[in-house]
């Protein structure tokens, strides 16, 4: 490649990415500005004491549906992933393998 051509491509190359990063900056900046409420946003009220003494019961309840109980069972020979690659990485460094 000539150094004309190598200067040429050169400044092609600079004004595609210059172009490409203002695009992004200036559509990142005009989203911003853009961006009205949604209309689901939620309000909050300040509780008074009055009510907050008479909606206690409701707020020391869990709410229901609103968690997820995890289970895990293990077989007896389980053996973690972590342990198969560290068990398979010794093998082949020459380290000690599996202990059976």
């Amino acid at each position: 490649m000539q150094p004309k051509q190598a200067a040429s491509w050169y400044r092609r190359m600079s004004v595609v990415y210059a172009v490409g990063a203002w695009t992004l900056m200036g559509s990142v900046f005009f989203l911003n500005r853009k961006k009205k409420p949604s209309g689901n946003e939620v309000e909050q009220k300040d509780i008074s004491t009055q009510e907050t003494s008479v909606q206690t019961n409701e707020i020391l309840e869990a709410p229901k549906g609103f968690y997820v109980e995890t289970i895990v069972t293990y077989r007896e020979d389980f053996v973690p992933i972590t342990e198969k690659i560290l068990n398979y990485w010794k093998s082949w460094t020459g380290g000690r393998g599996p202990e059976s």
